[in-house]
C-alpha cells in the first residue's frame, strides 16, 4: 500500500507541475504559447458536471462497544473512492455542487484491552457512500490557474461486512475542500485538491452476540482527490477570464 500512496503523490506532483508550466502563458489557435494575459469581462455561471477519483489516509477510530468496553490498537487502511456531482455557478467566484463518492472497502482492525475477554477482537471491511451539498470560493485571478476553498454538508451510508458485524448505518458528514483548477479547453477544468471527510460515527450490530453492537467514532479521512469538471452553460459566452495578448 505504500508503494500506492507514493505513486499516488508522484502523480499529483507531477500535474501540479504540467499546470505550473500552463500559468505561464496562453495557446493561440496555431497552438503556440503567449507569455502573458489580459483581463477579459467574460465570468462563467450555469451548469457543469463533475467526475472525481480520490485515495484517503483514514483516521484510526475509537472502538467500543453497547457494554462501554474500551478497544485499543484501532487500525483503518486506506482506500480509494469515485464520484461525481452536479453543480452551479452563482456568480463569479462563488458556486454549489452536489455530490455522491463511493468509497471502497478499507480493512478495519480492534481488540479489546483485555484479552482474557470472549471475542475479544473485530476485524470488518467497511465501504461508504457520502453524498454531500458543497459550495466553493474561487479565486478568480485571471489566470489558466483557480485555487479554490470549500465545505459541504450531507450524509454517510456506512456498510460493515465481515465474521464479526454484517450491518450498515447512516451519520451525518461535512467536508472541508482546497484545491486548485486548470483551465483545460473552453468548458473542461481539471480539478486537484485535497478534502477533510468527517463521516461521524459507525454503530454495528455483532454477529456472535445478540444485542451487542460495535461503535465506532471519528470515522475520518484526509483524501487527495483528482478530478474534471465540465461546464454546460456560460453567463455571455463560454470565453475565459484571461486572453491572450496579440
Amino acid at each position: 500500500m505504500n508503494i500506492v500512496k507514493v505513486s499516488f503523490v508522484t502523480a499529483l506532483m507531477l500535474v501540479s507541475s504540467g499546470s505550473a508550466a500552463f500559468a505561464g502563458g496562453d495557446w493561440d489557435d496555431q497552438g503556440s504559447m503567449k507569455d502573458s494575459y489580459v483581463e477579459a469581462g467574460d465570468t462563467h455561471r450555469g451548469w457543469y458536471w463533475r467526475g472525481d477519483i480520490g485515495f484517503g489516509w483514514n483516521q484510526d477510530p475509537d472502538t467500543t462497544d453497547s457494554n462501554k468496553a474500551k478497544f485499543i490498537l484501532d487500525d483503518a487502511d486506506e482506500n480509494w473512492s469515485i464520484g461525481g456531482g452536479i453543480g452551479y455557478h452563482l456568480m463569479r467566484g462563488l458556486r454549489i455542487d452536489a455530490t455522491l463518492d463511493h468509497r471502497m472497502d478499507t480493512d478495519i482492525f480492534s481488540q479489546l484491552d483485555s484479552g482474557t475477554v470472549p471475542d475479544n477482537q473485530f476485524t470488518g471491511e467497511l465501504d461508504s457512500t457520502v453524498g454531500l451539498i458543497n459550495i466553493y470560493y474561487d479565486l478568480d485571478m485571471g489566470h489558466r490557474i483557480t485555487p479554490y476553498i470549500g465545505a459541504g454538508i450531507g450524509f454517510a451510508y456506512h456498510d460493515m461486512d465481515g465474521d464479526d458485524a454484517n450491518d450498515s448505518d447512516t451519520e451525518f458528514a461535512w467536508a472541508l475542500m482546497a484545491g486548485v483548477a486548470v483551465d483545460l479547453r473552453t468548458n473542461w477544468k481539471l480539478d486537484v485538491g485535497y478534502r477533510y471527510l468527517n463521516m461521524g460515527e459507525g454503530s454495528f450490530d455483532d454477529s456472535k452476540t445478540p444485542g451487542r453492537k460495535f461503535i465506532f467514532d471519528d470515522l475520518n479521512s484526509h483524501e487527495l482527490r483528482i478530478g474534471v469538471r465540465y461546464d454546460f452553460s456560460c453567463w455571455r459566452d463560454c470565453t475565459p477570464s484571461y486572453t491572450s495578448m496579440k
